[in-house]
């Protein structure tokens, strides 16, 4: 287990990342929220036993596969290129790949192979890692439980309904590996992000609490069996 100050330095040095990629405005609106904040998410939930996933229809032809570690040093290049307020999202990604988190799945588009979205996916058997620098980010999965974290749909390629899509493969792609329950967390405004959601069968459960004090990150869970 690390210790705080080791945490501490290591979310350090993921802001200055951020600095780097982001500019000056990025990195002082995430700063400010490193220090203090309060927030909240809302957790959503879909059990996977003896249901039927809907397809979702999109204009995009893709493919999907866990991510190499050459793709998420694409990931960060391009977090250059995206809109700045997006840089935060896809320089966590990369954070969070680089911390054990390897359970990445990127989707590039069928004719030019550019990367068009991606989704990483946390196991029981993360809880290691979990304990480590994202101590309080996540809550505790039981055995047949996954939790999806960080879907991002690439700028160019939003509105054409990739993320419930693809989010239908990645559910079938868990039920036929004997995963019974489903969750995720979501910003409470990303419209978006509920919209996709709300597209394969995901029902809302509980709303997280989040406090950022001094670099440190705490969510409040609260337990529901599937």
């Amino acid at each position: 287990m690390k210790s705080i100050m080791k945490i501490i330095w290591e979310q350090m040095r993921y802001s200055f990342a951020l600095l780097r990629i982001g500019g000056p405005k990025v990195f002082l609106k995430q700063l400010k929220r490193q220090i203090y904040s309060r927030d909240a998410q809302i957790g959503l939930e879909l059990n996977l036993q003896g249901i039927n996933i809907p397809e979702v229809e999109t204009k995009i032809e893709y493919t999907l596969r866990l991510a190499s570690r050459e793709d998420m040093d694409e990931v960060l290049k391009k977090a250059k290129t995206e809109n700045k307020e997006s840089a935060q999202r896809l320089v966590f990604r990369r954070w969070l790949y680089e911390d054990g988190y390897h359970n990445c799945y990127i989707a590039r588009t069928a004719d030019t192979n550019e990367l068009c979205f991606m989704q990483s996916v946390i196991h029981p058997g993360d809880d290691e890692i979990v304990e480590g620098r994202f101590r309080g980010w996540f809550p505790r999965l039981r055995e047949g439980e996954a939790l999806l974290e960080g879907a991002y749909t690439f700028e160019k390629y939003r509105g054409n309904r990739l993320h419930p899509a693809i989010l239908g493969d990645i559910l079938e792609i868990y039920r036929g590996n004997d995963f019974k329950r489903i969750i995720t967390h979501i910003e409470k405004d990303n419209v978006a992000a509920f919209k996709g959601a709300d597209k394969v069968g995901f029902t809302p459960f509980e709303e997280v609490p989040e406090l950022r004090i001094l670099f440190l990150t705490r969510r409040k869970f609260r337990r529901v069996d599937g």
